[in-house]
């Protein structure tokens, strides 16, 4: 029992505030639906407890009990004592007022900022140094660059990719990702192809796979075709087969669709079953806009969707407002998600 109640505090300080917890943390955490429907029912019961309260006190009512709780109206009270009786209830009263005021003075929403837009101009750069490439691609554009050994590499928004001039005299082709990248490697047996990330290696001889890994908590390997073999920085691996994916700590599981994983590179925003939050920071990263929630409960609501990149980002917005799960609108050019 004990381990129940101590499941559903984590829960509902995980729903109340999200930013405290890794993703790992949250996906267990709400992965458990009884659970997260009974704190659901106690923050549904806070929320219409407080509403009731604060739009109908009975003020009278509410001071008499008070009163009879401090035994101000006891006809006991002895004659010496009433005047000091007297100032603690006029101080007590006060106290009352500025409780009750605080308690119907309109609430001031709260922001949580998810994401924010880069100020600076977005344009794609290259950079050279001692023989290696650094290839920069700006929020709200993607690229197609071909390596030295003909591997075809999709780049998404906000990413960045280390590649040699050449990979002539080296036993490996390795090229270094942070961001996300779809790759497409030429078959060379005797030069395994390696994918470095900050959190994971990616080794195959030739196969197709995206590699996503902007952050520690945002990474993971889906494999199209082919074989990989994924290593983390303790030397911890796995080996994925066509339609598994795995995260950063190396949880590997099937996906139903694991060409949606590359809907990006055909100009498509692809979503299945994914969280509320990463969709908007993805959206974020697209058109290069702040993103703010005004509730924290609905970060974690899971969604499927789907639509066109090309697309402005209000008929994005409308799309999504659309399956009437949530309301996101454009203010002052930033991006307010709602309930």
């Amino acid at each position: 029992m004990m381990e129940m109640e101590d499941k559903i505090v984590r829960t509902l300080d995980a729903m109340e505030h999200p930013e405290n917890f890794t993703k790992e943390e949250l996906d267990v955490l709400l992965g458990d639906k009884e659970c997260v429907r009974i704190c659901r029912d106690i923050l549904d019961s806070r929320e219409a407890l407080a509403r009731r309260y604060a739009t109908a006190p009975d003020i009278k009512a509410e001071w008499q009990l008070f009163k009879e709780r401090q035994g101000l109206c006891q006809a006991s009270i002895q004659p010496k004592k009433r005047k000091r009786m007297l100032y603690i209830s006029i101080a007590l009263s006060v106290a009352a007022s500025v409780i009750l005021f605080l308690l119907l003075r309109p609430s001031i929403p709260q922001e949580y900022t998810v994401f924010s837009a880069d100020l600076e101009a977005q344009v794609i750069s290259i950079e050279t140094k001692n023989g290696m490439h650094t290839l920069h691609i700006p929020r709200g554009m993607n690229k197609l660059l071909v390596l030295p050994d003909s591997s075809r590499v999709w780049l998404n928004a906000e990413s960045t990719l280390q590649y040699p001039e050449s990979f002539d005299g080296k036993k490996q082709r390795e090229v270094y990702l942070k961001g996300e990248g779809y790759f497409e490697v030429t078959k060379d047996a005797e030069h395994p192809f390696m994918v470095k990330t900050d959190a994971l290696k990616t080794q195959v001889l030739g196969t197709s796979f995206n590699v996503r890994a902007y952050s520690g908590n945002d990474t993971q390997v889906t494999l199209l075709k082919g074989s990989v073999k994924v290593s983390d920085r303790h030397n911890n691996e796995l080996q994925l087969k066509p339609g598994e994916h795995t995260d950063g700590q190396l949880h590997k599981t099937s996906v139903e669709n694991s060409t949606g994983y590359r809907a990006w590179t055909d100009g498509q925003f692809y979503f299945d079953n994914v969280e509320l939050i990463e969709i908007m920071r993805e959206l974020g990263r697209w058109y290069n806009v702040d993103i703010i929630f005004t509730h924290k409960d609905i970060m974690q609501e899971r969604l499927h969707f789907q639509a066109e990149r090309s697309d402005s980002l209000q008929d994005i917005l409308e799309l999504l407002n659309s399956m009437q799960r949530v309301k996101a609108s454009i203010k002052k050019g930033k991006v307010v998600v709602g309930i």
